[in-house]
């Protein structure tokens, strides 16, 4: 294992944790099919932890399904009796292995932005706004003893899809001195196969390369909360430290125009009222829109 150590600097930080609730959709509608080691899953947020969300490519008039485990034998969501897809929409039933709900398609192969509500038995099915490239990755997860879950890939520390550039996945979150690399799912990530992670370049920390045996990763030097952004368009990856009086950038991915981040490291376009992580360039700073 190699370790690119990539100093920082910082002061007081707000400790915000990742939770890593997950709802997995899987079937042939799905870029890899019914394979549970492969399937992606969809997240949940601190603010309801029933309503799971995630943007994942897929094929007209085949089978999928929601799956709370990545394995058989578990509670799974389907269509309920007699429902399909209407204006974006369709009503939800429990079950267990295809028993007690039926299986859920859409009409035309495209990007789809998913919302699942498991308490209110719903789920919200619509075409992204981005389409130029297939997603396959409704999630990623950062795995290592700079992580809370430490080397637990089932505790692996969640970065959200951005649903205007669902490429992207961020969070803020508390990294400690150690080392991590990025599992791109769950249950093949409990392989430690290298096909399921993103390695830190040997040559430029600052970039992710997918199954790399030499098992690079990146190592944090002090511990505190960090913007974590992962690209996989351009293959990138941003690691930034934040404190209430100011912040020194740990590698980021060129220079960027002004953007703002909730403090659960969601990028959004349209700040209201409430305290929000403004980024520009190589400097991030914490404002308060009133």
């Amino acid at each position: 294992m190699k370790k690119f150590t990539l100093t920082i600097m910082g002061l007081a930080f707000i400790a915000i944790n990742a939770l890593s609730n997950n709802l997995w959709i899987i079937g042939d509608a799905t870029p890899y099919g019914w394979s549970t080691d492969d399937a992606t899953a969809l997240l949940s947020k601190s603010e309801n932890e029933s309503l799971y969300a995630g943007t994942i490519y897929l094929k007209a008039n085949q089978d999928f399904k929601f799956m709370t485990v990545p394995d058989w034998g578990n509670i799974e969501y389907g269509a309920a009796e007699g429902a399909e897809l209407n204006n974006g929409e369709i009503s939800l039933a429990r079950g267990t292995d295809d028993s007690g709900y039926g299986k859920i398609q859409v009409s035309e192969s495209a990007n789809y932005y998913i919302s699942v509500d498991t308490e209110a038995l719903v789920a919200t099915i619509v075409k992204s706004e981005y389409q130029d490239t297939e997603i396959t990755l409704s999630s990623l997860f950062l795995v290592g003893d700079a992580t809370e879950g430490g080397w637990s890939v089932d505790n692996g520390t969640p970065l959200y899809q951005e649903k205007e550039s669902p490429y992207v996945y961020s969070a803020l979150v508390n990294l400690k001195e150690g080392s991590f690399k990025i599992a791109t799912v769950i249950k093949g990530g409990g392989s430690w196969d290298p096909k399921y992670y993103y390695f830190c370049d040997p040559s430029d920390p600052s970039k992710i390369i997918l199954n790399n045996s030499d098992d690079t990763q990146w190592s944090i030097s002090i511990e505190g909360d960090y913007l974590v952004s992962v690209n996989t368009l351009t293959n990138t990856i941003s690691i930034v430290s934040s404190s209430e009086s100011g912040v020194e950038v740990l590698e980021i991915f060129g220079s960027q125009p002004i953007e703002y981040y909730t403090l659960t490291g969601l990028k959004t376009d349209n700040p209201k009222n409430g305290i929000y992580i403004r980024k520009q360039g190589k400097r991030t700073e914490k404002v308060i829109f009133k």
